[in-house]
């Protein structure tokens, strides 16, 4: 049992280090929806920085909360143990994250988007490029499995330019009814890719 333990944790402390920044909420697989702060730990005086394990001994649950901080020594704190963790010296750590595609020359499909924003993650802005010297016919929308225009329609993208998605144009969270899930975001050539090349930049948030 103990060998059993000492794998779990060395495997959860692998994979945050694999993924320095984004973190998979601990909630993801909670039957309702659960709010969360991006924490980060104090300097530990003495010891090494990085991948740990850190529980809120604070609670009464059967299974004391317990979160794996990445290699930058921050992980995604359930809303009930933000107190705590604040008390121990926590501080709110930068919560913007980059998703990108480049050279997008016809429009993504499940197979060929690589964007996949995170269970409790929303859209804080986009920006688009051209880099192909052509216009795209009809603008860029992005969406989603569900629809295409999900989060934008028919954004006007000339040839060579880079343009950010105008607040007003922009539906920044897709949250369908019960838990958050993670959304496969796709970007679609409103009526022709004219031989363009589509640059996207996602940068994100958790909530």
């Amino acid at each position: 049992m103990i060998l059993r333990k000492v794998l779990v944790t060395a495997a959860a402390l692998a994979l945050a280090l694999a993924q320095p920044f984004a973190i998979t909420p601990a909630s993801a697989a909670a039957t309702s929806q659960i709010t969360h702060a991006y924490l980060c730990a104090p300097d530990v005086a003495g010891g090494v920085q990085g991948p740990r394990r850190v529980v809120n001994t604070s609670s009464t649950a059967a299974t004391q909360p317990a979160y794996v901080l990445n290699s930058g020594g921050c992980a995604l704190i359930n809303g009930a143990d933000i107190g705590f963790f604040l008390s121990q010296g926590f501080s709110y750590g930068p919560n913007i994250f980059t998703l990108q595609q480049s050279g997008i020359t016809a429009s993504t499909t499940a197979t060929t988007s690589t964007i996949t924003l995170p269970a409790y993650g929303y859209i804080v802005g986009i920006v688009l490029s051209e880099t192909a010297g052509n216009a795209i016919t009809g603008g860029v929308d992005i969406g989603d499995s569900g629809s295409a225009t999900r989060f934008a329609s028919a954004i006007a993208l000339s040839a060579n330019a880079t343009v950010a998605i105008a607040d007003s144009a922009l539906t920044r969270l897709f949250v369908p009814s019960g838990v958050p899930t993670a959304d496969q975001i796709l970007v679609a050539c409103h009526t022709s890719c004219n031989s363009g090349s589509i640059n996207i930049t996602i940068l994100w948030s958790y909530f």
